[in-house]
C-alpha cells in the first residue's frame, strides 16, 4: 500500500516494508520525510493484515497525533479509490471506521485511556481529574510545600532542616530550598522508580579517604582532567608548529619541553595521589621564553608566525591553570571534609523531598487530581505490578499490539521508555522508534536523549537482531541549505562535544532535486554594529535606541526588501516560481525577549506579523499597569508600582508633576509624599500648576481607596473588571497601536485571575505573588492572540518552530549568550550522576564546592552545549530555500575585533575544530563564525592566504556583512538634521487638489474590511435571528446562490461570567446537554425512560454536563424522538449513521453577501458541525436537532418560523455534506424536539 508518488530511497522502502527480527530505530535526520514513513508502514502493515487498531502509535504532540491519523484516512481512502477489488475494499472501508478508536495519541494522552481503563489493578479511584491548568498545580504544590516546611521547622530538634535552608539560601530569602527540593521531585518523577533514584543521591558522596582511587574520581573526574589536557597538548602542538614554519626553532624546543612535562602529568593522573597532582597544577610553570640562547631578534616575516604562536601558547596556559583552578582548588584532606558534610546534607534533602512527595501525593489523592506524570507512573504500575490483574492486563496488551511505533523517540524519559517497554511483545520484539537525536531540544522537560544514542549504537552492531535504519535525504531544502548546515555542523559537533559525530549518514544528503536550478540560494550571516560615532550619530535621524532595536530595524528592513525587489521562491504546490509573500518568510528566535521591539518595529513599518506563543505577556505595558495597580491596592508603599501607575494613563501625571510632589516631601517612600501634598496643599499661595496636580492626586487617592474597599467584599477577578469599568482603561488601550490585542491581553489577565480563583487559593496578595514567581522563573503566561492575518511574517522560538518548514527563515539573536544562570546555583541535577551541591560553612560565612559539584556541573554545561547545538540544527533545517542569520556585535567591539575571536579557528588543521574553542563557544554565532574562516568565500574576501585544504572545496555559497545604523536610514533621510519624525509643511506646499482626490478615494474592496474570511455556519445562522440587523434571506441549494446578503461579523468578546446568569440553567445548556445525549446514546440498544437516564447519569458523573442541567433535559423528547419516523429508519440503519461530523467549506463571498457581488475573487471558509446524517443508498439524508419552544397556541406559525430560522443553516449543511459524500442529499430535516414533530426543510425558491 506504499504511496508511489514519490520514489522511495532504499532505506525509506527497508523501514517501511521491512518485518524486523527485533525493535527497529529509524535515525532520520531533517526533511528526511520520517512522518511519511511512518504513515507509509501503518499503511503496509493494513495491506498485510493487521487492523489499523491493533498498533499503537505515540507522538510527541497532539497536533502531530492529529496529522498522523488524518494522513493515515487520507492513505486509506485513496487507496479505497485506486482499488478494483471489492473484498480489499470492505477492509479499507473497515480500517477507516477503525481510526477513531485506534491508539494514535500522545503518551500522556495513551496513560491516561490505560489507566482509566484499568485502574482497579492498581485500586485507584477512577474519578479523578487531570491538573493540566499549571497555574493550579504550582499553587497546590507552594502549598503543600509551605505547610511540609512549616512542620519540618517545628519538629527540628537536631537542626538540620534549618541547616540544610541556610545551606541553599541567599541574601534575599530561603526560597533556594524550595527551588531544590521541586526540582529534585521533577528529577525523580522522570524516572521509573522515584525513590530508588532519590536514595541513590548519597552514594557519589560516599568515599574513602583516598580520592583518586575512588570510584567517583576514576569514573567522573579522571576523563575530564584527561580530555582537559589532550585539548592543550594539541593546542601546544600548533603553536609548535607555527615556531617551526616561522623558522624559530629554539622557541619550539621549548613548546616540546612544556609538551613532555603535560605527558607525564598526564601519565601520573589515574596513580599520583590527590595531593600530589594538587602541587604540580598549583601553579603549572611554562618554560620561559627569555632563556639563554633564545634570540630576540626576529624579521618582520616570522613575527606573524610568533604572535600566533604565543596566542596558542596563552590558549593552551589557560586550559591548563583551569584544571588547577576547577577540580585542585583545595588539598585532599579539606575536600573529604567538606564532601562528608555535603553527604549529611544530602541525606536530609532526600529526607524532606520524600516527605514532601508523600504528602503532595496524599494531597492529590484527596482532591481527585493529578498531574500528567502522575498518570504515567500509575500506568507503569499497572503494567508491572505482581497482581494477576496486572499480569493479565500486560499479557494482553502485549498480545493486542502487533507494533509499537513512537514518533520523536528521542524526546522520550526514561519513565516513558520503561512503559513501552513494559508492552512490547516478549517473544518477537515489536518496537519500531523514529526520530533525531540531532533534533532532541527538550531537555528542560527531561527528555533524555542518551537513550536514543544508546540504540542506535547498540542496534548498529553486527550481532544484534535489532536493526538501525538512517535517513539522511533531505527533501526539504534547497542544497546550498544542505551545504551552509553540514559546513558548520561538520566542524562543530564530535562525540565529546554534541554527544554524537556528524559525518557519515548523519550529515544531510541533497534530495530536494525538484528545486532544480531554479532557485538561487545563499547563506547571509548579517551582524548590526553600533558603530558610536558621535558626528554620525548628529546626522541620524532615526538611529535604534538601543543594540537589539537596530537588529531588528535590520531585519525588517532585509524583509521589506525582499518583499519590494519581488524575490522569487518555489512553490511546492503548483511547482512554479512566484513573488515571495510575507506569509513565506520566518523569523526564529532563542528566546522571546525581542518580541516587543519586532511588534513596534514592523507595525511601523507595516510588515504584517504574527507571533506564536509570546510569552512576553507580562512584559506587555497594558498589563504591567494593571499588575502595578493590583500591588499598590495590596500595599501603596511600594515606590517602583506606584510611579508606573502615577505615569500611565489611568492617572496620567508627566515627570514635571512627579518631581513637584517629590519636590515638597524628599525623605521616605514616594506615597507619603503624596499623602503629605495631599493633607497640607495649599500650604503657600495656590497656583495653576499646584491645582492641576491636587486634581490628580485627589482623583487617584479617591480611585485607590474605591478599589481598596472593592477588594475587601469582591473576588479578584471582580476587582480587575470594576478597574476596568471605573477607569476606562479597557477602552483607552483599543485606541492606541494595536488596540485589539491589547484589550485581548487585559481580558486575557481578568480571565487568569478567575481561574486563579477557581483552584480555591484566594486573595489579592496571593495572586500578586504568584504572577511574582512566575515573572522570576521567567515562566511567563502566553500573550494573548488577537486577530492575526494569515498572509504574515511568522515569529516563533526555535523550540516552537520544530517540525516546521518556511521558504525564507531568519534565525534572529545568533549572538545572544547562552543561559549560564545553572553555574550561579548553589547545586546542580543530572538524571544520571545525581545532584552536586555546594558546601555553605557557616562559620567562616564561605560557600565552598565539592568535587561532586565539579563533576555534575561539568557534565551539565556539556549536555547543555549538546542542546544547543541541536537548537541550531533545528534553526538552520527549518529553512527552505533562503536563510539568513543575524546578530549584534559586541558593546565597544568592531567587526575586525568581533570576528577576531573566529579567526582562532583559522589555524586548526582538522575538520572538527577544538574542543576548548567549540566548549568556549557563548553563542550560536561564536560557532557559526569559527565555522566560516577557513572556508573560501570568507578568508578570500579578508586577503588571506589558504591555511589549511580542508574546506577549499567546500560547495556552499554564504556571505558575511556588517550593518551600522546609518545603513539603515530610510533614503532622503540620511544626512538630515532633524530631531524629529513630525516635519510641518507650509501651506503653499499643500497641493488642494490632490488632498481632495485623497479624501474622495473609495476603497473598492471595502465589503471585504468589515468581515472575517473564516465564518462558522452558527454565526452566519444569526443574519437569520435579528430582523433588526438585516432583512431576511434564504439559502438556495445552488452553489451560485447562496445567501445574498450582508456579511455576519462579530467582534465583541466574551461577556466577563459575573456579568453573566448564574442561576437557573438557560435554554442553550439545556440544549447542548440535548444533543450530546443524542450524540453519545447507542442506537443499536432498545432506547426508553430507562436507558436515556442512566446516559444522563453518566453525563453527570463524567462531569460533561452539571446536575442542574440534567434535571431540566426533556427525556421524553429523546424517547420520542428514536419513535419517529426518522428515528425508526436511524434505528434500522445503525451501522448507516454518522454524528457530530465537523466540515470547512470554502464558497465564493458573493453567494453569502450582497456586497461583494462585483467581487468574485472574495471567499470565505464557512465551518460547522452536523447533527448526523443516514448515507442510505438511495441518497444521504441529513437531520438536525433543535431545542426552540413551539408555541402551543399557534403551533403552525410558530414551526415555520423555525424552519424560516434555520433554513440557511440546514442547506449550507447539505451542500457541505454533498461535497464530502460526493453524492446530492435526498432530504434535509429539523427535528424539533419541543413538540416531537419532524419538520422537513425546503430551500426558499
Amino acid at each position: 500500500m506504499a504511496d508511489n508518488s514519490m520514489n522511495f530511497t532504499p532505506e525509506q522502502k527497508k523501514a517501511i516494508t521491512e518485518n524486523f527480527p527485533g525493535n527497529a530505530l529509524v535515525s532520520a535526520s531533517a526533511g528526511s520525510g520520517k512522518t511519511r514513513v511512518l504513515v507509509q508502514r501503518v499503511l503496509n502493515k493494513v495491506e498485510h493484515g493487521v487492523d489499523v487498531d491493533h498498533l499503537l502509535i505515540v507522538t510527541f504532540t497532539k497536533a502531530a497525533a492529529k496529522e498522523m491519523r488524518d494522513r493515515i484516512k487520507k492513505g486509506l481512502q485513496d487507496e479505497v479509490n485506486q482499488s478494483n477489488d471489492d473484498e480489499q475494499k470492505r477492509n479499507l472501508v473497515k480500517q477507516i471506521r477503525k481510526l477513531s478508536v485506534a491508539h494514535i495519541s500522545t503518551m500522556d494522552a495513551f496513560c491516561q485511556w490505560l489507566v482509566q481503563k484499568d485502574y482497579y489493578a492498581i485500586d485507584l479511584d477512577p474519578n479523578f481529574r487531570i491538573l493540566a491548568d499549571k497555574t493550579e498545580q504550582e499553587m497546590l504544590r507552594d502549598s503543600v510545600w509551605e505547610d511540609v516546611r512549616e512542620d519540618l521547622y517545628g519538629n527540628d530538634e537536631d537542626g538540620s532542616f534549618a541547616r540544610l535552608t541556610r545551606n541553599f539560601s541567599n541574601d534575599r530569602g530561603d526560597d533556594g530550598l524550595t527551588d531544590v527540593v521541586l526540582s529534585l521531585y521533577d528529577f525523580s518523577n522522570a524516572n521509573q522508580d522515584p525513590e530508588a533514584w532519590l536514595n541513590h543521591l548519597v552514594d557519589l558522596y560516599q568515599m574513602d579517604d583516598n580520592i583518586t582511587q575512588s570510584n567517583f574520581y576514576q569514573k567522573y573526574l579522571l576523563p575530564e582532567i584527561q580530555n582537559k589536557i589532550k585539548q592543550a597538548i594539541g593546542i601546544f602542538k600548533q603553536a609548535k608548529q607555527e615556531f617551526l614554519d616561522g623558522a624559530l626553532s629554539s622557541r619550539a624546543d621549548l613548546i616540546d619541553k612544556d609538551i613532555k612535562k603535560l605527558n607525564r602529568i598526564y601519565d601520573r593522573l589515574g596513580t599520583a595521589t590527590w595531593d600530589a597532582l594538587y602541587e604540580l597544577f598549583n601553579p603549572f610553570k611554562l618554560e620561559s621564553m627569555n632563556q639563554k640562547g633564545i634570540s630576540k631578534k626576529i624579521d618582520d616575516s616570522q613575527k606573524e608566525f610568533q604572535k600566533v604562536a604565543m596566542d596558542s601558547r596563552k590558549e593552551a596556559k589557560k586550559i591548563i591553570d583551569k584544571i588547577g583552578s576547577k577540580y585542585f582548588f583545595a588539598k585532599e584532606d579539606a575536600n573529604l571534609d567538606v564532601i562528608k558534610q555535603a553527604e549529611k546534607l544530602v541525606k536530609k534533602l532526600v529526607e524532606v523531598v520524600q516527605t514532601f512527595s508523600k504528602r503532595y501525593a496524599a494531597v492529590k489523592k484527596q482532591k481527585h487530581a493529578y498531574e500528567f506524570v502522575d498518570i504515567e507512573h500509575f500506568a507503569l504500575n499497572i503494567l508491572t505490578g505482581k497482581s494477576e490483574d496486572s499480569q493479565e492486563i500486560k499479557r494482553q496488551l502485549q498480545n493486542y499490539f502487533d507494533e509499537i511505533m513512537v514518533d520523536e523517540y528521542q524526546d522520550n524519559n526514561r519513565l516513558q521508555d520503561a512503559i513501552l517497554n513494559a508492552m512490547k511483545n516478549q517473544q518477537h520484539e515489536n518496537m519500531f522508534m523514529v526520530g533525531d537525536v540531532k533534533q532532541s531540544i527538550y531537555g528542560f522537560r527531561l527528555a533524555d536523549p542518551g537513550m536514543f544514542l544508546e540504540k542506535l549504537d547498540h542496534y548498529q552492531e553486527s550481532d544484534n537482531k535489532d536493526t538501525a535504519v538512517e535517513l539522511s535525504d533531505n527533501f526539504r531544502s534547497v542544497k546550498n541549505v544542505d551545504d551552509f548546515t553540514n559546513l558548520v555542523f561538520s566542524q562543530i559537533m564530535d562525540r565529546g562535544l554534541g554527544e554524537m559525530d556528524y559525518t557519515g549518514n548523519a550529515k544531510l544528503k541533497y534530495g530536494a532535486t525538484y528545486y532544480g536550478n531554479s532557485v538561487k540560494s545563499n547563506a547571509n550571516v548579517m551582524m548590526y554594529v553600533d558603530d558610536n560615532s558621535k558626528d554620525d550619530d548628529e546626522n541620524l535621524t532615526l538611529k535604534p535606541d538601543t543594540n537589539s532595536e537596530g537588529q531588528v530595524r535590520m531585519v525588517a528592513d532585509q524583509i521589506q526588501d525582499l518583499i519590494q525587489k519581488k524575490m522569487q521562491i518555489y512553490d511546492k504546490t503548483t511547482h512554479e516560481m512566484r513573488d515571495i509573500r510575507y506569509g513565506d518568510i520566518a523569523i526564529l528566535e532563542p528566546t522571546r525577549n525581542n518580541n516587543l521591539n519586532l511588534s513596534k518595529e514592523f507595525l511601523q513599518k507595516r510588515i504584517p506579523l504574527s507571533i506564536d506563543g509570546g510569552e512576553s505577556y507580562f512584559k506587555t505595558t497594558e498589563v504591567q499597569i494593571m499588575m502595578s495597580l493590583l500591588q499598590i491596592i495590596d500595599n501603596p508603599y511600594q515606590d517602583i508600582p506606584l510611579a508606573a501607575v502615577l505615569r500611565s494613563p489611568i492617572v496620567g501625571m508627566d515627570e514635571n508633576e512627579m518631581a513637584y510632589l517629590r519636590i515638597n516631601h524628599k525623605t521616605g517612600n514616594y506615597f507619603a509624599s503624596i499623602l503629605d501634598f495631599y493633607h497640607h496643599y495649599p500650604s503657600q499661595e495656590p497656583n495653576e500648576f499646584g491645582n492641576l496636580v491636587a486634581k490628580k492626586v485627589q482623583l487617584f487617592l479617591d480611585q485607590l481607596k474605591d478599589f481598596k474597599d472593592f477588594a475587601t467584599k469582591h473576588e479578584l477577578s471582580d476587582l480587575i473588571w470594576h478597574i476596568y469599568s471605573v477607569t476606562g482603561f479597557l477602552d483607552y488601550v483599543g485606541g492606541m497601536p494595536a488596540g485589539k490585542k491589547r484589550q485581548a491581553n487585559l481580558h486575557a489577565l481578568y480571565e487568569r485571575a478567575s481561574e486563579y480563583e477557581k483552584s480555591s487559593f484566594k486573595g489579592l496578595f496571593a495572586f500578586v505573588q504568584f504572577v511574582k514567581r512566575l515573572q522570576d522563573k521567567d515562566d511567563d503566561l502566553a500573550e494573548a492572540p488577537a486577530d492575526i492575518e494569515t498572509d504574515s511574517v511568522h515569529v516563533m522560538t526555535i523550540h516552537g518552530s520544530k517540525g516546521l518548514e518556511f521558504p525564507v527563515v531568519f534565525l534572529m539573536d545568533a549572538t545572544k549568550n547562552f543561559n549560564e544562570s545553572a553555574e550561579k546555583n548553589r547545586y546542580v541535577l543530572n538524571n544520571k550522576l545525581g545532584i552536586g551541591i555546594k558546601y555553605f560553612d557557616q562559620s567562616k560565612h564561605e560557600l565552598l564546592p565539592t568535587l561532586q559539584y565539579v563533576a555534575i556541573m561539568a557534565a551539565k554545561k556539556n549536555s547543555n552545549l549538546a542542546e544547543e547545538m541541536r537548537k541550531l540544527y533545528v534553526a538552520l533545517t527549518r529553512a527552505e530555500q533562503q536563510l539568513y542569520i543575524t546578530g549584534i556585535v559586541k558593546k565597544n567591539h568592531t567587526p575586525e575585533t568581533e570576528t577576531k575571536d573566529w579567526e582562532r579557528a583559522y589555524q586548526s588543521p582538522n575538520m572538527v575544530l577544538d574542543q576548548s574553542m567549540r566548549s568556549g563557544a557563548k553563542s550560536f554565532m561564536d560557532w557559526i563564525g569559527a565555522s566560516l574562516v577557513r572556508h573560501p568565500n570568507y578568508y578570500q574576501d579578508r586577503g588571506k592566504v589558504d591555511a589549511t585544504h580542508v574546506l577549499s572545496k567546500d560547495p556552499t555559497n554564504f556571505k558575511v556583512e556588517f550593518v551600522t545604523a546609518k545603513d539603515l536610514q530610510q533614503p532622503g533621510q540620511a544626512g538630515t538634521t532633524s530631531t524629529s519624525s513630525d516635519q510641518t509643511l507650509k501651506t503653499e506646499q499643500i497641493d488642494q487638489s490632490q488632498i481632495q482626490h485623497i479624501m474622495d478615494f473609495k476603497y473598492p474592496y471595502h465589503a471585504a474590511t468589515t468581515t472575517t474570511a473564516y465564518q462558522s455556519v452558527s454565526e452566519i445562522k444569526r443574519l437569520f435571528d435579528d430582523p433588526d440587523n438585516i432583512q431576511l434571506g434564504s439559502v438556495s441549494e445552488s452553489r451560485n446562490m447562496i445567501l445574498r446578503r450582508t456579511r455576519y461579523n462579530n467582534t465583541t468578546f466574551m461577556q466577563p461570567q459575573f456579568m453573566q446568569s448564574v442561576g437557573q440553567p438557560n435554554s442553550m445548556e439545556i440544549g447542548t446537554a440535548t444533543h450530546l445525549i443524542l450524540q453519545k446514546i447507542n442506537v443499536k440498544e432498545p432506547i426508553n425512560q430507562d436507558t436515556v437516564a442512566e446516559l444522563l447519569a453518566q453525563l453527570v458523573n463524567d462531569k460533561l454536563i452539571t446536575p442542574e442541567v440534567a434535571k431540566k433535559v426533556n427525556v421524553d423528547s429523546v424517547v420520542k424522538f428514536y419513535q419517529s419516523e426518522l428515528g425508526q429508519l436511524i434505528k434500522a440503519h445503525p451501522d448507516r449513521l454518522h454524528r457530530e461530523v465537523p466540515f470547512s467549506l470554502l464558497i465564493s463571498a458573493e453567494q453569502i453577501f450582497s456586497e461583494f457581488e462585483n467581487d468574485a475573487d472574495q471567499k470565505l471558509l464557512v465551518h460547522g458541525i452536523i447533527d448526523g446524517y443516514l448515507d442510505l443508498d438511495d441518497g444521504p439524508v441529513l437531520f438536525d436537532y433543535k431545542t426552540d419552544f413551539v408555541n402551543p397556541k399557534k403551533p403552525d406559525a410558530s414551526v415555520e418560523k423555525i424552519i424560516d430560522q434555520y433554513r440557511g443553516q440546514v442547506n449550507i449543511y447539505g451542500i457541505a455534506l454533498s461535497d464530502i459524500l460526493g453524492k446530492p442529499v435526498k432530504d434535509e430535516y429539523l427535528y424539533l424536539l419541543s413538540n416531537n414533530s419532524l419538520q422537513r426543510v425546503v430551500p426558499k425558491k
